[in-house]
C-alpha cells in the first residue's frame, strides 16, 4: 500500500557500507544490546541488537538493530531499520527509517521517509513528509513546512501542513490545518470541526466524506463516487488492473521461514562447520562480501555449465537432475549462513564462538528482522541481497580454507573454543 513517492527513502549505501565495515572515518559500533552517550562531530554507524544513543552527533545516523532509541541533537541525516524506533531531540536534515512501530518526536530540518506498521510524527518538519503503514498518526501540535503524502490502512491528521495533502487509506481522518489542496482516496472521510483547508478537496472512493458544521474549506469541495483500491492508478492508460502475484512481504516471510529450517538443521547437524562460516565472515568481511556478489552474478552461468558437462554422459545425466533440484537449497542455505555471520557479528562480541541455542536465536532474529523489512519491497530486496552474498562468500571460504579461529589458535599453541 506504498506510494510511488516513498519510495526509496532508506540509505541503502550507507546499511551496505555498515555492513562490510568500509567508511572508517565513522564512528562505527557492532554488539549485543549498545548503551551509547555521545558528543562528538563524526558520524555514527552500529550494527546491533537494541541500541539506546544520548547526546550530541555532529555528523550522519545509520544502522541495522533490533529496537532503536535515539534522544540526542544530530546535525545531519538519521537513516535506520529496525524493529521499534524512537527518535527525539533534533535533527538537522532529514530522518529515513523502516520498521514496525515509529516515532518520530523530534524536530527534522529536512524530509521525513519512513514506512512501518504504526506511525507517530509529533515534531516540525520543514520540508515534505512521506509515509506509508497500517496506521499513520500526526499528531496535533505538529507542523509540516511542506507537503504530505501518505498511504495505510488508517490516517489521522491532526497537525499543520503547509503544502498539499495527499492521502490514501481506508480511514481518513483529518482534524488539523492544511495550507494547500487536499486528495484523499479512501473508504471513509471525516472532516472534524475547527479543520481548515486552505485550497481545494477531492475524495474519491465509494461514500461521500462527512464534513463537520464549523469545517472550513476556502476552494471547491469535489467528491468522485467510485470503488476504494489501496494500489495507486496508474496514469494515461485507463483500464482493469490485474495484480499477480502475493504481497512483497509475504515473498519475504517465506524465504525467511525456509531460510530459519534449513540453517537450524544446519546448525543442528553441523554445528562446527558452521561456526567455521561466521568465523570466516568475521575474520574476512570484505572477501566474504565481494567473493558472494562474484559468485552470485556466475551462479547460474556455471550451474548451466556443469549441467551440461554432466548431460554428456548418461550416468551424469541423473546427477545433473539432482544438481538443478539441490539448486534452491543451495540458495537458501547461502542466506541462511549469512544472517548466521551477521548474527554472530552482534551476538558474539567477544569473539570466542556462541553456543547452539544462542546461534539459532541469533539466526532467527537476523531472518526475522530483513523478513520484516520486505514491507519496503526495494530495502528487503537490497538488504536479503547483501545477506546472501555475505552467506554464500564466506560459505565458499569455509569450503576451501581453514577456519582462522583455529589457525590463529594453533599459532599461539592453544585450543580454540567451539
Amino acid at each position: 500500500m506504498f506510494t510511488q513517492s516513498i519510495a526509496p527513502f532508506i540509505k541503502l549505501a550507507a546499511l551496505a557500507g555498515l555492513l562490510f565495515g568500509i567508511a572508517p572515518a565513522h564512528a562505527q559500533y557492532i554488539g549485543g544490546d549498545l548503551n551509547l552517550d555521545l558528543d562528538q562531530d563524526r558520524s555514527v554507524q552500529f550494527l546491533a541488537g537494541d541500541v539506546t544513543l544520548r547526546g550530541r552527533v555532529g555528523g550522519d545516523i545509520s544502522g541495522l538493530a533490533g529496537n532503536v532509541l535515539i534522544d540526542a541533537e544530530v546535525a545531519g541525516s538519521i537513516s535506520l531499520a529496525a524493529g521499534d524506533i524512537t527518535v527525539r531531540g533534533s535533527v538537522g536534515r532529514d530522518v529515513s527509517v523502516a520498521g514496525a512501530n515509529i516515532e518520530i518526536l523530534a524536530d527534522v530540518g529536512r524530509d521525513i521517509d519512513a514506512a512501518g506498521a504504526d506511525i507517530r510524527v509529533a515534531g516540525r518538519v520543514n520540508r515534505n513528509l512521506a509515509a506509508g503503514g497500517a496506521l499513520i498518526v500526526i499528531e496535533e501540535g505538529s507542523a509540516i513546512g511542506g507537503n504530505l503524502d501518505l498511504a495505510g490502512s488508517e490516517i489521522r491528521m491532526a497537525g499543520v501542513g503547509q503544502g498539499r495533502f495527499k492521502g490514501r487509506a481506508r480511514t481518513i481522518i483529518v482534524e488539523g490545518t492544511i495550507a494547500g489542496d487536499v486528495e484523499l482516496n479512501a473508504e471513509n472521510v471525516e472532516i472534524m470541526p475547527g479543520v481548515q483547508i486552505g485550497g481545494n478537496l477531492l475524495v474519491r472512493g465509494p461514500n461521500a466524506p462527512i464534513i463537520a458544521e464549523g469545517a472550513q474549506i476556502m476552494g471547491q469541495t469535489t467528491f468522485e463516487e467510485g470503488p476504494f483500491s489501496e494500489q495507486r492508478r496508474s496514469r494515461g492508460i485507463r483500464g482493469p488492473r490485474v495484480d499477480i502475484g502475493p504481497p512483497a512481504v509475504a515473498v519475504g516471510g517465506a524465504f525467511a521461514m525456509a531460510s530459519f529450517v534449513l540453517g537450524l538443521l544446519a546448525c543442528l547437524i553441523a554445528p562446527r562447520p558452521v561456526a567455521g562460516i561466521a568465523d570466516h565472515f568475521r575474520a574476512r568481511p570484505w572477501a566474504s562480501g565481494l567473493l558472494g556478489l562474484v559468485l552470485a552474478a556466475f551462479l547460474p552461468i556455471l550451474l548451466v555449465a556443469v549441467f551440461v558437462f554432466l548431460a554428456i554422459t548418461v550416468i551424469g545425466i541423473p546427477l545433473g537432475i539432482i544438481l538443478i533440484f539441490a539448486f534452491p537449497f543451495v540458495l537458501f542455505l547461502a542466506y541462511a549462513f549469512g544472517a548466521v555471520a551477521l548474527g554472530d557479528l552482534i551476538f558474539n562480541r567477544s569473539g570466542n564462538g556462541l553456543g547452539l541455542g544462542m546461534r539459532v536465536l541469533s539466526l532467527f532474529l537476523v531472518l526475522a528482522i530483513i523478513g520484516a523489512l520486505w514491507v519496503v519491497p526495494p530495502l528487503g530486496l537490497f538488504l536479503g541481497m547483501v545477506v546472501f552474498c555475505i552467506g554464500l562468500g564466506a560459505w565458499t571460504l569455509a569450503l576451501f580454507s581453514r577456519n582462522p579461529r583455529v589457525v590463529e589458535a594453533e599459532r599461539n599453541g592453544g585450543v580454540p573454543a567451539v
